[in-house]
């Protein structure tokens, strides 16, 4: 019962969530994105231009267009200290928790009438336009005006204003005109229909701003009626979510910032709460002597809240799993899969189910600049700076609910003890540094294990468009096992993800290559045993450790594994995968799940291909908020001669599926 109610309370918070689910960006590439480019490249030349020159000083991160492309200039910080208010693209900064301006509340910042927007006295040591405008200020505008054309014909750009606003235009949609349409009560008195209790829409900062100035382009609809919308912006999800180049999918490892956000949110009392969630009903069977067939559910689900806090953003960030309860007997069948352990025995052809607490962190993200942030991380479980985005947390494996068979080898960290994480983003490039406890979480699934920080990592990423992430990492993982509790690892990992936005869906690919480099270590005799208790079967004391009756020095082993996983989302109903797997097995895999396997040392044995290809389908919706699908996928293997007498010549496997997403459905 404590379990049902766990899950009850989950979906409770995903309905919640859904109250106020916000509008859904169009990730549709689009024609204009080099004049997008230009115009923000030129925009923020002109504005250090113009802070040289003592005519710009804003009250927001990042800074505003607004001031710079009407008044010339940006006094809204000044303004602010005053209490006079801001300009409506900062008054909306304010109100998404983006206000950096210290001592000033955000409620107590108001909209500032656009006459009173350029007075030049407002600017500290500024003489009354003595400097020239910077030329780029004008080649910014140009550019602009050329991108909302080719918006405007893309039928993306639907604003509210004369001319239209430059701040949605930079995030290459426009819905402000709909959304004010559907936010009026006129509009349900035309449709004829029911207004909702809650109406939906409003406008964005610009548009405000500029319907106050007399710009509104809608006949009929009172000033008092146009709103702003509700404030939960990109730029404050940017400081919350992610860097200005890529999103975070698990920890802090970064994906393209094309790839759609899938998740609920909602704006309550200053904070910004977010909420995701999958599950997976499997049914799994498998040929060949090793094969096996079960019934699982894997599972897990992302509650997340942020707020401002001074002059960056604070998040709390958590990750749970009911797989300890559905997925029995500490493991599911997968063929040729080994890590970790069971009741004190290697798992051999088979994953562990995640734990309970796969995320327990909190971040903070500081603006430096426009392209600069610094951030901070970390918590008692979480992710360190290591390996690509984990494989449950991967868009090109978002419908396969197995394990990479090159886990072990890629991402295992996403769920470790004691994590702390140091991030410095410029552009394009994100640098981190971790230090965590190696020793990865027992067989035990409920609880949280402890340990002080033993193992390090760092992580070089780049972004250099929104289509495309790259991560090269290396990290010391000391004490890694429990089957060798003394041996060390130096893992190094790199991948490269490409997410490709459709018009009704999205294609996603990730390649990765991981290495262990199991060090060369000593191991001690296991405590207590002897020939003749090991003789008269006598259990040793510590069933989870390699059973040896003499120190036995053990060389390095090198266990390579590569990857490449693609998924396509079609017409917002069919889902098409596929994964190619080549990893090293060790000699573990000959043998069944049994005490006498700890006599065996693990080394090196054979590489094996896995190659899987799958299809879903988008079932009809049952909620607004609830995405399901229906599928299924098989799994044939490439088997080394040395393995093909355990487990034949050609085996296979095959696994049907209902997934359920906790996320704005497809429409």
């Amino acid at each position: 019962m404590r379990r049902l109610r766990m899950a009850g309370g989950l979906l409770a918070i995903a309905v919640a969530l859904h109250a106020h689910e916000g509008g859904q960006r169009n990730l549709k590439p689009t024609k204009a994105s080099k004049d997008l480019k230009e115009a923000k490249e030129k925009m923020a030349a002109a504005k250090k231009k113009l802070a040289e020159q003592g005519h710009y000083s804003c009250c927001v991160r990042p800074s505003c267009n607004l001031c710079a492309r009407v008044n010339g200039g940006c006094n809204c910080a000044a303004n602010v200290a005053k209490g006079l208010g801001a300009c409506g693209e900062c008054y909306a900064g304010w109100q998404a928790g983006r206000g950096a301006v210290k001592g000033v509340a955000a409620k107590s910042v108001k909209l500032l009438p656009a006459n009173q927007q350029a007075s030049p006295s407002a600017v500290p040591n500024a003489v009354p336009n003595n400097d020239a405008p910077p030329p780029e200020l004008k080649e910014a505008t140009d550019a602009l005006i050329r991108a909302k054309r080719t918006l405007v014909s893309e039928k993306r750009f639907l604003c509210c204003t004369r001319g239209g606003c430059d701040q949605c235009a930079h995030e290459a949609e426009c819905p402000c005109g709909t959304d004010l349409a559907k936010a009026t009560p006129e509009y349900y008195k035309i449709a004829g229909i029911q207004p909702p209790k809650t109406p939906a829409g409003g406008v964005c900062g610009d548009c405000l701003d500029g319907w106050h100035s007399g710009q509104g382009s809608f006949v009929g609809i009172p000033l008092s009626e146009v709103k702003l919308a509700p404030p939960m912006s990109m730029s404050a999800m940017d400081e919350s979510m992610g860097t200005a180049t890529g999103w975070y999918s698990s920890g802090t490892s970064l994906v393209p910032k094309s790839a759609p956000m899938e998740m609920l949110s909602r704006r309550f009392h200053g904070w910004d709460l977010m909420f995701h969630g999958v599950a997976f009903a499997v049914y799994t069977d498998q040929s060949g002597p090793r094969g096996r067939d079960k019934f699982f559910s894997a599972n897990w689900f992302m509650p997340m809240a942020s707020h401002r806090l001074g002059p960056g953003t604070f998040t709390l960030r958590a990750m749970l799993s009911l797989e300890p309860a559905t997925v029995t007997n500490r493991r599911y069948p997968e063929l040729f899969q080994e890590g970790e352990t069971a009741y004190g025995i290697p798992i051999l052809n088979g994953q562990h189910p995640h734990d309970l607490f796969m995320e327990l962190a909190a971040s903070y993200q500081l603006r430096l600049g426009e392209k600069t942030s610094l951030s901070l991380y970390g918590g008692p479980r979480g992710e360190p700076a290591l390996g690509p985005s984990a494989y449950p947390h991967r868009m090109s494996a978002s419908e396969d609910p197995l394990a990479a068979l090159g886990h072990h080898q890629q991402d295992s960290t996403h769920i470790s003890n004691n994590v702390a994480t140091l991030g410095f983003t410029h552009g394009p490039v994100t640098i981190e540094a971790s230090g965590f406890h190696g020793r990865e979480p027992d067989e035990k699934r409920w609880g949280l294990e402890g340990g002080a920080i033993d193992s390090f990592a760092t992580r070089l990423t780049v972004s250099p468009t929104s289509r495309w992430t790259g991560q090269f990492s290396i990290g010391r993982i000391n004490n890694r096992e429990f089957i060798d509790k003394v041996r060390d690892t130096l893992r190094t990992t790199a991948s490269v993800t490409y997410v490709r936005p459709l018009a009704t869906g999205h294609w996603a690919t990730t390649a990765v290559w991981g290495r262990n480099n199991d060090l060369e270590f000593t191991h001690p005799p296991t405590p207590g045993l002897t020939p003749l208790t090991a003789a008269l079967s006598v259990a040793p004391p510590n069933p989870v450790d390699h059973v040896l009756f003499v120190p036995a020095r053990l060389p390095r082993q090198i266990y390579t594994s590569y990857l490449l996983e693609s998924t396509l989302f079609l017409k917002n109903k069919h889902w098409i995968w596929g994964r190619a797997e080549n990893a090293d097995r060790d000699g573990l895999l000959l043998y069944e799940e049994a005490p006498f396997v700890q006599f065996v040392d693990e080394r090196r044995y054979a590489r094996v291909q896995a190659y899987t290809a799958g299809y879903g389908h988008e079932l009809p919706l049952v909620a607004p908020w609830l995405s399901t699908s229906l599928g299924g996928q098989f799994t044939w293997y490439g088997v080394p001669k040395v393995f093909q007498p355990v487990y034949g010549e050609r085996p296979v496997s095959a696994q049907v599926f209902l997934r359920v997403r906790v996320a704005p459905a497809p429409r």
